[in-house]
């Protein structure tokens, strides 16, 4: 089995998004750290948008996190990490007011804006992260909030921009909230497929490639434990990151505490403590490819040292990145033309 470690390099966006230093400079270096002992390569799907509006800020704080940020990627890089296009578009339209990030999410989804609008962000988003990585070793999206639907709304502007991998889908995912809407209950139970104009049908001519994010489905009483720790648990549970999140919708939170739901496998606080039985179940089913998500700003210590066990015992498992594809990819390509 192939596994990946992914993670969606972003700061907060609910009332407080959090320091840089708190949410993503010292939770990624402690995960480096956990990475390194096993040389496993990390790919850190970065949220463009707010890399860009980091740049723009003329004062002193701005450029100094600016300077954080592009270090860090920059060194991410030279350690033979991947950097990979992440994109909330909400980002067009949050400002800083001199001490804060103002944050509006009234056009959170991508879908939210023209397709004049879609194709520019797309091509500005991932011009920023050509500068950091190179233009062809960005080729990976994911989607901001997992809102990829409908897909074909995005479909040329991510493939005239060089993207022809997706690794947003998790099957049986549904979330039905203000700001994040996608259904992935019809996803195949596959290790990877091609596709055209949906990521949840296989098409032998498509042109993208879809490596999924690992689901695991979890009882209500998970989620009762996970508030229990957020609300009781000591220091090690406590995330690393300094901000606050985008609110549950109401639906969405119902249907966690009182019926069994899909979530990613992830190595973000509590949801860590299930990663080798996920694996297990997938090996068990003969499915070669196995993608962990997580957010720096969600790790704590309890998390990293879960990641570090279930990672110590993993058995048969090979980790890469999404470069490992490129090959598969080349080989398509020559078939197909």
């Amino acid at each position: 089995m192939r596994l990946i470690l992914s993670l969606d390099y972003e700061v907060f966006f609910g009332a407080k998004t959090g320091s840089v230093e708190k949410t993503l400079i010292e939770p990624t270096r402690a995960l480096s750290k956990v990475a390194s002992r096993f040389a496993a390569p990390l790919v850190f799907f970065v949220d463009a948008g707010f890399l860009i509006r980091l740049r723009e800020r003329k004062d002193d704080a701005g450029r100094s996190d600016y300077s954080k940020v592009r270090n860090q990627l920059d060194e991410l890089v030279k350690q033979g990490h991947e950097i990979q296009l992440h994109i909330h578009p909400h980002w067009e339209d949050s400002v800083w007011d001199g001490t804060k990030w103002v944050i509006d999410t009234n056009r959170y989804r991508l879908h939210d804006h023209s397709p004049e609008a879609i194709r520019s962000i797309v091509k500005r988003y991932k011009n920023e992260l050509d500068e950091v990585a190179g233009s062809d070793n960005v080729f990976a999206f994911r989607a901001g909030g997992w809102v990829l639907q409908p897909f074909a709304d995005l479909r040329e502007s991510l493939w005239d921009a060089g993207i022809w991998l997706d690794s947003t889908v998790y099957r049986g995912g549904l979330e039905t909230s203000e700001t994040h809407s996608y259904d992935f209950r019809g996803a195949p139970a596959m290790s990877r497929w091609w596709f055209d104009d949906d990521p949840l049908l296989p098409s032998s001519e498509g042109r993208f490639l879809e490596v999924p994010i690992a689901s695991y489905r979890l009882p209500p009483s998970f989620y009762w434990q996970l508030a229990w720790f957020k609300k009781f648990g000591s220091a090690r549970h406590r995330s690393f990151g300094d901000g606050s999140a985008i609110p549950l919708g109401r639906n969405d939170l119902a249907a966690k505490l009182f019926k069994s739901t899909y979530s990613v496998v992830s190595m973000d606080g509590f949801k860590a403590s299930f990663i080798s039985r996920a694996v297990r179940n997938y090996q068990v089913e003969k499915l070669d490819d196995f993608v962990v998500i997580g957010h720096p700003k969600a790790l704590s210590e309890y998390s990293l040292d879960a990641l570090e066990k279930s990672l110590s015992h993993m058995k048969q498992v090979d980790f890469v990145g999404y470069s490992f594809y490129r090959q598969e990819r080349s080989a398509r390509t020559q078939v197909l033309e």
